[in-house]
């Protein structure tokens, strides 16, 4: 009896403290706080048990040239903003994720299973900034990014810099938004004095 009031009081704190503290709005839910130990352990423990779990066993059907440099247009178009790549820095943007969007030639990438890295690139991954691929990219072009995710460690200069240009045009679009913002919003000021 002692032990079965033991394990509700311990699955009653492990629920109630975190609930208590995000009733209160003392959690921090901003993203300039950086995650807790056990949020990035659980969220990476149930990202591994879903992709395990779900991801296709096939191999990634693409394997030559051509279609390396079908996954890197992909990346380059949606990956290095926030994930960047060796020797490529990741955007304005990919540095304010919360949690941070890892740089895609680590182990806990590389050890995936093709099946894995295509059902994480085709489903995302829920509270992460990751989005799912799968609703606007077919199934061969997210295999492609499959590819060149796995190409990665050995990145050539000439696309090492088509990476570097995608990554410096996206902050240059970015200051352009803003300029054109502050235009507007100093000509709508003027217009009203």
């Amino acid at each position: 009896m002692k032990f079965i009031a033991g394990l509700i009081v311990g699955v009653l704190l492990v629920f109630a403290v975190p609930m208590a503290l995000m009733m209160t709005g003392m959690f921090g839910m901003g993203a300039m706080n950086e995650p807790t130990k056990i949020e990035k352990e659980i969220g990476q423990w149930a990202w591994l048990t879903s992709a395990k779990k779900n991801a296709p066993t096939m191999k990634n059907p693409f394997t030559t040239d051509i279609t390396l440099d079908d996954g890197l247009d992909h990346y380059k178009d949606n990956c290095v903003t926030c994930h960047g790549a060796p020797g490529v820095e990741k955007s304005e943007i990919g540095k304010g994720l919360n949690p941070t969007a890892p740089i895609l030639d680590i182990p806990i990438v590389t050890e995936r299973t093709d099946g894995e890295l295509f059902w994480t690139i085709k489903n995302g991954i829920r509270m992460t900034g990751m989005p799912a691929f799968g609703p606007t990219h077919s199934d061969d072009e997210i295999w492609k990014i499959v590819q060149f995710v796995r190409h990665l460690p050995q990145l050539t200069e000439k696309e090492r810099g088509e990476l570097q240009e995608a990554t410096k045009e996206e902050e240059h679009h970015q200051g352009k938004s803003e300029e054109a913002e502050h235009t507007e919003h100093t000509h709508t000021e003027t217009h009203h004095h």
